[in-house]
């Protein structure tokens, strides 16, 4: 701006000084002729000997001025391609300081999981030398270990409730932030209100700027997260044991065939697997998951309303909105771990979640809106999952394992949401 002021200042003050020339010249030729006291004939010489001079003087002027103005012109051309040039080394910093911001938490997760891994690495050198040198003694492990449940059912029913309800207060604590925010200024970014085939119906509805959709899909996006989060074979530190825990169900199983009378822990219903499970995870812990991943996954989400210009503004909203309760909901997955893995050795027991496009099941599943009226009709695919449920996995006499349902998932169908579309 200080350029382009410079500029006009210039221009006006040249321009000035022309005009101001030309009235002098023009004064100077008024005063010669009206206040001449000398003949006609001594006027007309006058003017004849100056007149083509001047304005031949006055022609070469402006032909200069115009010269003048045509050099500013291409100066100014050039002030606005570097005004340009300054916006978007301005919008580039930006980005650097975004990324820099990343790369800061990346580098931290980093270094967090690096010294874990080190002390994995270091319990599980002790554990293969302890293999080696005492396998006799690790037979005879059974007779030490617990033969019941720590929790009853309902115990666990309590504790997924609470979890449930912490999901749910979560996506409406930021949803309602998100309608203020939208209330309190319009937004600046681009967004398709139109359907979108290949996005899930929630996505579709988040993208439209829908509040209902948003909700919905906050808590699908949480209920997935939760049960990876308890599924913890999958853990760096245990997934080394995973394939000897798969060989020892397998066992247990052909066992249970012959010795159902012979074996008083068999017919218990207490499989072999599940005992060594126990001993394995409660003897290899793993640290807290850092909140910044369940961050990530929401701010994503709503990275979907297009009400955000960049991943930090979005990062920053969810911490300081749902942080704390974000936090309850890792130590309720947590406990829940614990339970599934060392406290229960009757069954395998874990949480359940419908992924979306997944065909309805009464038998799994109850409906969101079934309070509304809205009864499931043949061939309704799931949008999302509202609530996680719980199921266990159980050995029968001769036929191999069965699935009980103790606590259906609560989901949300597509053909009671497409309406909002």
């Amino acid at each position: 701006m200080s350029g382009n002021f410079s500029f006009h200042s210039y221009i006006t003050t040249t321009l000035s000084w022309g005009e101001d020339e030309l009235l002098t010249e023009s004064q100077a030729r008024h005063s010669s002729k009206s206040g001449s006291t000398g003949s006609i004939k001594e006027t007309e010489e006058g003017v004849g000997s100056a007149g083509p001079g001047g304005v031949g003087r006055l022609r070469r002027e402006m032909k200069d001025l115009k010269g003048l103005v045509e050099r500013q012109g291409v100066d100014m051309g050039r002030l606005r391609r570097n005004e340009q040039l300054m916006r978007e080394c301005e919008h580039m910093a930006n980005r650097i300081k975004e990324l820099e911001y990343k790369v800061g938490s990346y580098q931290e997760d980093a270094q967090r999981r690096n010294q874990h891994i080190l002390a994995m690495e270091e319990r599980l050198k002790r554990t293969e030398e302890l293999l080696a040198t005492r396998p006799a003694e690790l037979t005879g492990t059974q007779a030490f270990l617990p033969t019941t449940d720590h929790l009853l059912e309902a115990e666990v029913f309590g504790i997924v409730r609470d979890l449930n309800e912490t999901i749910y207060q979560v996506a409406v604590d930021l949803t309602e932030e998100w309608e203020k925010l939208e209330s309190l200024r319009a937004t600046t970014m681009d967004f398709d209100p139109s359907p979108q085939p290949c996005a899930p119906v929630l996505v579709q509805l988040t993208r439209n700027r829908d509040s209902i959709g948003l909700t919905l899909l906050l808590q699908s996006c949480l209920c997935s997260q939760v049960v990876s989060m308890t599924s913890s074979w999958g853990h760096q530190g245990l997934a080394l044991l995973e394939s000897i825990y798969q060989r020892l169900s397998i066992s247990g199983e052909h066992r249970r065939q012959f010795q159902v009378i012979c074996d008083s822990h068999i017919t218990e219903g207490e499989a072999i697997s599940a005992r060594w499970r126990s001993l394995a995870h409660s003897h290899l812990s793993r640290p807290p998951p850092d909140p910044t991943l369940l961050v990530e996954k929401l701010a994503k989400v709503l990275d979907h309303t297009g009400s955000f210009s960049s991943t930090k503004y979005s990062l920053d909203f969810v911490r300081t909105v749902a942080l704390e309760k974000i936090e309850t909901i890792i130590r309720y997955a947590l406990h829940l771990e614990s339970v599934f893995k060392v406290e229960i050795t009757s069954s395998d027991m874990s949480l359940l979640f419908e992924p979306p496009g997944t065909l309805f099941d009464g038998g799994r599943m109850t409906n969101e809106f079934e309070s509304c009226g809205l009864v499931p009709r043949a061939r309704d695919r799931i949008a999302g999952t509202t609530e996680v449920g719980v199921g266990k996995s159980m050995r029968g006499a001769g036929k191999g394992r069965r699935t009980e349902i103790l606590l259906r998932t609560k989901v949300v169908l597509e053909g009671d949401i497409m309406i909002g579309l």
